[in-house]
């Protein structure tokens, strides 16, 4: 089991967790007490097992009987929203139904306690109606973002605490048509490494992914080749024998020769 692999088995045995939480009918909240900077126990985390539940099962008819403000406050231990949680369990009416809310603005770009947006949720799972669905919402927020682009383009750029975006998440799980979807959104920015030195080309060819390859090569119009220490994509596939990735551009070779 690589690290990748290791890392999502953990992401989902928590989630599991919260969920079994949720579902243990003794239990009215799914809550943690964090510690403050001081070392006190006094910051309550919680979300109520109802809410938790019909955001991950598709309950519209449950959240609408709830109070707007709930959705707001309302967090599970590892800070996720109702909105991460059915993006998370691709529950698509769910979303609709949360982005159409006055506070839709403020769930859509919340970190949780990793730094993942609910983006980055439906991205890392593979729920393609899902991210258009956000992207989509994201498109239509009127308040100027402060890094000066779009709503759309600032929501595809944030990174959680592994430097990911959420289009690194779908290159790293292989979700190949959101990854198709997200670049063709945002072709000309130029993503780059993540915390363990991974650009999005690196780690398609390192995991090889040649669909994923060609479709970073395809649509990027200046994607970034290198990789952990001071590797290239091009190096990654050689190390993989991957004819069908050092074939499948051959500037791949004449940019980042190995040697």
């Amino acid at each position: 089991m690589d690290l990748s692999t290791s890392i999502h088995t953990a992401e989902s045995h928590t989630l599991y967790l919260e969920q079994l939480a949720a579902q243990n009918g003794s239990q009215t909240q799914i809550s943690n007490q964090a510690a403050d900077a001081d070392g006190s126990q006094t910051s309550i985390t919680c979300m109520d097992a109802a809410l938790y539940e019909a955001a991950a099962y598709g309950r519209i008819d449950v959240l609408e009987q709830m109070s707007e403000d709930h959705f707001v406050v309302q967090l599970t231990p590892n800070k996720n929203t109702v909105l991460h949680i059915a993006a998370q369990f691709g529950q698509l009416d769910c979303v609709q139904y949360i982005l159409g809310l006055n506070s839709s603005s403020s769930l859509l770009l919340k970190p949780n306690l990793k730094g993942d947006t609910p983006l980055h949720h439906a991205a890392r799972e593979g729920h393609l109606t899902v991210v258009k669905a956000l992207i989509d919402a994201a498109k239509r927020l009127h308040q100027e973002i402060e890094s000066g682009v779009g709503g759309d383009k600032a929501i595809m750029r944030m990174t959680n605490e592994e430097e990911n975006t959420a289009l690194h998440e779908a290159v790293r799980y292989h979700h190949s048509e959101v990854v198709k979807s997200l670049t063709e959104e945002d072709p000309k920015f130029i993503y780059g490494a993540n915390i363990a030195g991974y650009t999005l080309l690196y780690m398609a060819a390192e995991r090889g992914f040649e669909d994923l390859v060609n479709l970073i090569l395809g649509t990027c119009t200046s994607p970034s080749y290198s990789g952990m220490m001071g590797r290239t994509a091009l190096h990654a596939a050689v190390i993989r024998n991957d004819q069908g990735i050092t074939y499948a551009d051959p500037s791949l070779e004449s940019r980042f020769p190995c040697g």
